[in-house]
């Protein structure tokens, strides 16, 4: 009766641990074969980025496309290699902007360098701020010094001027491209310095 048992005991425990090993390979493979679907799009379509994560495909792709025609090839391709439990979302992104992005972006690194080098403004941060076609870019930059502080008024206007002597370098010049900006200095709390 005790082998019996040992005996039914070893078999359940062999086939628990092999349907955990199949479980495993199962995994690895649905993350092959998603893997594979989306480098297939990312070489038919004009795909800017994508990521993933267990649940969640996010794709950007170049507004030459129908993002729709885009999430419905890989839904496609993932029923047909029955993949399931993804929430797909494609965005076409407007190339313009994009370009728009970048470049300024480029300058934001650059300012932000550029000043960061110079020990009296140290503390000095560039901020993230939203650029649009429409609207003219903003620099942005934060000061480690308070609105209320006697100096801030004079020292904003010292890096104002900094950051003008930036931007009308021929390097600069060159990838402003002629956009409309604004300079804008914020002290430690977020407030514009007048």
């Amino acid at each position: 009766m005790k082998r019996i048992k040992a005996c039914i005991l070893f078999i359940c425990v062999t086939l628990l641990l092999s349907s955990c090993q199949i479980s495993k390979a199962s995994v690895e493979d649905k993350g092959s074969i998603v893997q594979k679907v989306l480098d297939n799009i990312s070489a038919r379509y004009p795909v800017i980025n994508y990521s993933q994560d267990n649940r969640n495909i996010w794709m950007d792709v170049e507004d030459t496309v129908h993002a729709s025609d885009v999430k419905k090839e890989i839904q496609q391709k993932f029923e047909e290699n029955n993949i399931k439990g993804y929430e797909i979302t494609v965005h076409a992104l407007d190339m313009k902007q994009v370009e728009k992005e970048h470049r300024w972006n480029m300058i934001d690194f650059y300012v932000f360098e550029n000043l960061w080098k110079k020990e009296k403004y140290k503390g000095v941060r560039s901020k993230l701020t939203n650029i649009t076609l429409e609207d003219p870019a903003i620099v942005a930059i934060s000061t480690p010094i308070t609105d209320a502080d006697p100096n801030a008024k004079e020292y904003a206007a010292h890096i104002r001027k900094e950051v003008n002597a930036l931007l009308q370098r021929k390097k600069m010049k060159k990838l402003i491209e002629g956009d409309a900006y604004k300079i804008v200095i914020y002290d430690e709390q977020n407030h514009p310095i007048n």
